[in-house]
């Protein structure tokens, strides 16, 4: 007999992921924009996806999903009313975009993501396919092995990650949470302001 399972207290909290989101996010950039970015851009690209994919459970939540393993709902206490069509699971992040665009039409996946100062490999970005580059930084760079589905990574895809946070923020509610950390720049153009006031 398969054992009961229980809905976590945060599968329908948007509030509490989009904290969390807002912090992975921050976390992503420092990481893109930082000097050594060219070889953290390894580690920021994962933490990138995480970011995304919490924003778009955000965005689920508010419109009404749980976020549950839909394999499991069998399993729920007779008590929780829980279809497997209201759960939103998995990591992949055009799944789960498509299932936002199924009910917000207006979030409209063929649009082109305007990104400034940034050349796609392939062509203009669609919201979908900006997406889509994001997923393989989650299912083959978190761990050691043999890449198949990546085109490429670089520092120049936080601009990515700013477009498709950006196009999230109507779908996510507040987002005073997620304002972009100074740039290295910017820090050190503060940090030198300091020095020579205090010379």
């Amino acid at each position: 007999m398969a054992k009961t399972v229980h809905i976590d207290k945060y599968a329908r909290d948007a509030e509490h992921w989009r904290t969390r989101a807002a912090i992975a996010y921050q976390a992503a950039r420092i990481l893109f924009t930082h000097e050594n970015a060219l070889m953290l851009c390894f580690e920021a690209a994962p933490v990138a996806h995480h970011a995304l994919e919490m924003f778009l459970k955000t965005a689920l939540i508010n419109e009404g999903y749980t976020i549950f393993n839909p394999d499991k709902a069998g399993q729920l206490d007779p008590s929780v009313k829980l279809d497997k069509t209201d759960c939103a699971w998995a990591h992949n992040l055009v799944d789960l975009a498509k299932l936002l665009a199924a009910k917000r039409p207006e979030f409209d996946l063929s649009a082109e993501l305007i990104v400034p100062c940034y050349v796609p490999i392939r062509g203009p970005l669609t919201i979908e396919s900006a997406f889509a580059m994001f997923d393989p930084f989650f299912f083959e760079l978190r761990y050691p092995g043999e890449l198949g589905e990546l085109d490429g990574i670089g520092p120049d895809d936080v601009r990515v990650l700013d477009a498709l946070v950006e196009v999230l923020a109507p779908f996510v509610g507040s987002m005073t949470a997620t304002a972009k950390p100074p740039s290295p720049e910017t820090t050190s153009q503060a940090q030198s302001s300091e020095q020579r006031d205090s010379a």
